[in-house]
């Protein structure tokens, strides 16, 4: 009785002969849009057959199991995702499906749905809200006034005042200064990435004058190791590497010039919206500059693919726009690829319009000399290979009877209808005689090793000879000529590039025109056509333009916010590649719109905004904890505090070179190869490391200049968190695990500098350990030891022979050795 009174309350919807139509309907309805002719995960709800067949995560239907059912199981949010994503179906459309499936799931044809173009042109077309405008990060940079606050003088740079007012709103007070050893120390330390000399430190000390800090500042971002410095956080964002990656991961010995005109730049202080322009489009924008055409390859050290294909291509061209949007706009686009963004306003028209903006770009290894000079080199190679020539044939001669023997001694060894294929002359062969003869002439050949092994004595010492006078030749050689990983055109006019449904080289929809982020361009952005003697289509430096452009509201606010982020330790948002709605808000939003706005207002000067945030008070402020803002602000969000940090990865090896001092301060240059332990990558016949060892002055360069291969990570570095080169690293982990521990105390390299340490130290300050731990300390911590601390490390040298240089290992084990101050 209790069933059939059930079943008169169903609606009619649910009776058996009505599922089918039921199930259709609400197929067409709620699942279409996605899962029909756009095939979102693979998946196609348009027939029985293709619900059978499934997508990505399996087959949607199992006939009379609806608890086996993907369709039922998300659409009754048991599993994720839940669908539909608008929320949840209603629980009589969940009860048709599962009664329809339990019935074997019938359907009469096709799901009614849309036309498959008229569906696939939908998704084109994504229109950009006012709404999704008004998200603080796509709103133009504002300039808001510094506020007032309370402690007038600690705020007469307009950073303060942002900060000032923050704590005081909240009841914070900020901390005193640091001492002026600790001031020092991480001056140097941040803006050239090296500690100072106990010279200069007590330079700073005793420099009472009213201007001495901004002298100090001042002197720092002159020095060269500015550069070298900022541009390791630099290459961290664009993927820098010195070879290809995957398992080939073949090198690319012309890598260093993009990492040295980084370098450069910094340190000549190039304007920061130019810096944008030449790495997109320095080949269209200055065609006869070779600085411009090196910063073209920051478009080219994404990971290489081994095998070429369409495919490889668009992966290609996504690592180029991922990376670019990344760095320049801290955005990330990749998502729009196969669908509009889900969670930012980024349509996947959008992403195939900027697609096509680097379309028509093609991988060069441009030559960094005049037309006269490459022709000079041709000539001059061209008589090498004409002197060595008569050599070769010399050697041939001598070397025809030994192969023919050889070759028909392999010849006899074959069966009886080869040999008579290869006696035949080739015009008379029959068809199958031509097959056999061709495949197996592919395999005859003669080695270097069985010709040296017939050799006669008089043979052999003739081929000697010759060899000898190759050898004299090719040292006459010119060397190559100086070349940079770059991008080109093939002129004016590129090929078509497409929208392609769900990422696929296979479904092509529209040709695209080139384009730019609809969301950020309060107008259409004007890509004019090039010249018809034009090398390119300009349409990178057309959105190169659009990028740098001050209307643009992301570059500036990124690029500031990444200076904040390593000064501070953290960035104002602390997500620096992602400024969307899953990213982080900004802590202080109107100090970030100030610095964007006087970063644009300075000449996008770089070397000025590391001024204005390193001669702010907030800047010196010393890192002790004040317990009553710590419980208010236990993350520090507000920077009441200097953030303590440890040095990374880089630095710390050059902390440890600059205090035992042998490190090698030659700026730019290619990259070297200290050693690494071969057992670390003979697993692989591609991979390859032609290591010095740890005493070969060679090796002793900054780490910046340490070669940087994909597949094999210098250990040293790898353990304390350097990036791998895959994408781009904003912001690097700061990992803690016994390993690090491990390295810096039994690592060869530790081993070896801590030795060079010790015999620095005897130099400096003779044989008495006293004298030699005040100098330890004044090199390695920029301060003289306390008394207990003097005592110890006397007590310590002289424990033991080698208690000098193990004293010196201990200092670099120490946190305050590898901490910023």
């Amino acid at each position: 009785m209790r069933t059939a009174l059930a079943w008169l309350l169903l609606p009619a919807a649910l009776l058996a002969d009505d599922l089918p139509r039921q199930a259709s309907e609400i197929l067409r309805t709620n699942c279409l849009q996605c899962h029909g002719a756009v095939q979102m995960a693979k998946l196609d709800l348009r027939s029985r057959e293709t619900m059978l067949k499934g997508g990505e995560r399996g087959a949607a239907l199992v006939p009379g199991d609806p608890n086996r059912s993907l369709l039922y199981r998300f659409a009754a949010h048991f599993d994720k995702p839940a669908m539909p994503p608008g929320g949840k179906l209603q629980d009589w459309e969940i009860t048709v499906l599962r009664n329809w499936i339990n019935t074997g799931a019938p359907l009469d044809g096709k799901v009614d749905g849309e036309d498959d173009r008229a569906a696939l042109a939908k998704l084109e077309d994504r229109p950009i809200t006012d709404e999704e405008r008004r998200f603080w990060a796509f709103q133009p940079v504002g300039r808001p006034e510094p506020p007032r606050v309370r402690d007038g003088d600690r705020a007469r740079n307009p950073i303060d005042a942002f900060l000032l007012h923050a704590m005081e709103e909240r009841g914070l007070t900020p901390s005193p200064e640091a001492d002026r050893r600790t001031l020092v120390r991480r001056a140097y330390l941040d803006v050239t990435g090296l500690p100072p000399s106990p010279e200069e430190v007590e330079a700073f000390v005793n420099d009472r004058s009213a201007g001495a800090w901004e002298k100090l500042v001042d002197g720092l971002l002159a020095s060269p190791h500015y550069g070298e410095r900022w541009a390791r956080h630099w290459l961290d964002v664009v993927r820098y590497a010195d070879s290809g990656g995957f398992e080939y991961d073949r090198d690319w010995p012309n890598a260093y010039r993009y990492r040295d005109y980084i370098v450069r730049s910094l340190n000549q202080d190039k304007p920061f919206d130019r810096f944008i322009r030449e790495q997109i489009a320095g080949d269209e924008i200055a065609p006869g500059s070779h600085d411009a055409l090196i910063a073209t390859g920051f478009l080219r050290f994404g990971p290489e693919a081994n095998i070429k294909s369409e495919q490889t291509r668009m992966d290609e061209l996504d690592d180029i726009l991922s990376t670019t949007a990344n760095t320049f706009l801290g955005m990330t686009v990749g998502c729009a690829r196969c669908h509009d963004h889900k969670f930012d306003p980024i349509a996947q028209k959008d992403y195939y319009r900027m697609q096509a903006v680097f379309f028509p770009s093609k991988a060069v290894d441009a030559l960094l000399v005049d037309a006269e000079e490459i022709a000079r080199h041709k000539e001059a190679n061209a008589r090498v290979d004409a002197a060595i020539e008569p050599f070769k044939k010399q050697r041939a001669e001598i070397e025809k009877p030994y192969r023919e023997r050889i070759l028909d001694a392999k010849k006899a060894k074959l069966p009886n209808y080869i040999q008579a294929a290869l006696r035949t002359p080739p015009e008379q062969r029959t068809e199958g005689q031509e097959l056999n003869a061709r495949q197996v002439e592919k395999t005859l050949s003669v080695s270097e090793e069985e010709l040296t092994q017939a050799w006669t004595l008089d043979d052999a010492a003739a081929i000697g000879e010759i060899a000898r006078a190759i050898a004299e030749l090719e040292k006459t050689r010119p060397a190559p000529l100086p070349a940079a990983m770059a991008v080109a055109e093939d002129g004016p006019r590129p090929r078509n590039s497409y929208f392609l449904h769900r990422g696929s080289p296979d479904q092509k929809g529209s040709a695209m025109q080139p384009g730019v982020l609809s969301v950020l361009a309060r107008e259409e952005w004007a890509f004019p056509e090039a010249q018809k003697a034009a090398a390119s289509s300009l349409r990178r430096k057309a959105f190169a333009g659009w990028l740098a452009s001050p209307d643009n509201p992301l570059p500036a606010r990124v690029k500031v916010n990444r200076l904040w982020q390593h000064h501070f330790g953290e960035g104002i948002v602390r997500t620096p590649n992602n400024f969307g709605k899953t990213g982080d808000k900004p802590s202080h939003p109107e100090l970030l719109d100030w610095l964007a706005s006087e970063f644009v207002s300075r000449g996008w000067s770089l070397k000025q905004m590391h001024r204005l945030m390193l001669t702010s008070r907030a800047y010196r402020m010393a890192s002790d904890d004040i317990a009553a803002n710590a419980a208010k602000d236990p993350d520090n969000r507000l920077l009441w505090r200097m953030p303590r940090r440890r040095i990374e990865a880089e630095g710390l090896r050059d902390a440890m070179l600059a205090v035992a001092g042998n490190l090698d301060r030659t700026v730019g240059g290619p990259a070297v190869h200290p050693y690494i332990d071969p057992s670390l990558f003979q697993g692989s016949s591609k991979r390859t490391w032609e290591g010095k060892p740890v005493d070969d002055p060679s090796t002793w360069r900054r780490s910046l200049y340490v070669f940087s291969k994909r597949s094999i990570p210098l250990p040293m570095l790898e353990v304390f968190d350097k990036p791998d080169s895959i994408g781009s690293c904003a912001r690097r982990n700061r990992s803690t695990i016994p390993t690090q521990a491990l390295a810096l105390m039994n690592n060869e390299f530790s081993l070896y500098e801590a030795e060079k340490f010790a015999a620095r130290l005897r130099k400096d300050a003779g044989t008495d350990p006293g004298r030699q731990a005040e100098r330890a300390f004044l090199l390695a911590f920029a301060r003289p030891p306390a008394a207990a601390e003097r005592a110890a490390a006397v007590e310590f040298i002289r424990s033991s022979d080698d208690g000098l240089a193990d004293f010196c290992l201990a200092l670099f084990n120490s946190n305050e050795f590898a901490y910023l101050p």
